[in-house]
This record gives structure tokens, sequence and C-alpha cells, in this order.
């Protein structure tokens, strides 16, 4: 029982770039305190390499309160050297949002398309 609670909670993290500058992260499974820091050092591990970030988190069927911190912290280091980012909630998250920031500050989009759309802009970041 033990290893199918583990599995229960456990996240799986994919990276692919639509373009040279927007790299997107999806997450599949579930984010919960024991790997919302996983998240986060995946996403901040691109934000350097990126004009624009987007998380795509529909597939996730539990988002936990850590998560939501998670995400915040994702936003700092954005805005720390300039990359800009979006959040593409499914369900789950879509509730802790509701609960966790109702004024809701965090930039969100429908779907990734519409996420990738408003980066279509966005020079390609040199190589550090």
């Amino acid at each position: 029982m033990a290893s199918r609670r583990r599995y229960e909670h456990a996240v799986r993290l994919t990276c692919h770039w639509p373009t040279a500058s927007v790299a997107v992260i999806s997450a599949h499974g579930a984010i919960d305190a024991s790997n919302a820091g996983r998240m986060t050092d995946h996403a901040v591990a691109h934000v350097s390499r990126c004009r624009a970030l987007v998380l795509d988190l529909r597939d996730l069927n539990f988002f936990g309160t850590e998560g939501f911190s998670a995400l915040h912290r994702v936003s700092v280091s954005c805005a720390r050297i300039g990359t800009r980012w979006a959040v593409v909630p499914g369900a789950a998250v879509t509730r802790v949002l509701r609960v966790c920031g109702p004024q809701c500050s965090l930039p969100t989009a429908h779907t990734v398309e519409a996420a990738s759309a408003t980066f279509a802009d966005l020079p390609v970041r040199p190589p550090h």
C-alpha cells in the first residue's frame, strides 16, 4: 500500500519548446508538500534559458496548498530576471487558486496555445 500512496502523489514533469524563446513545462500526477519543490526547481532551471515560461498544470489530479507557494516562488524567479510566464490551471489547480489567492495575481491562461500566443513577439534570449 505504501508504494501505491507514493505513486498517487508522484509528479511527472516534462518540458518542450514550441519556439526558441518559450518553454512549456507540463506536470502530470499530483503536487503536494513532498514534491512541490521539485516543480519549482524544474521551472526555475528553465527560467534563465527562455523569455517566457508556461506551466501547463491541466493534467494534475491533485494540487495541494504547497503548490500555490511553489507558483509564487516561480513568479518571483521570473520577475527577478525578466522572464514572462503564465500558468494553465486544471480543475485541481483552479480550486486551490480560488481558496489561496482570491485576488489571484498569478498570470493564467485557458490553454497552452493562448499563453504561448501572448509571448509570440518576444526575442530569443541569448545563451548564457
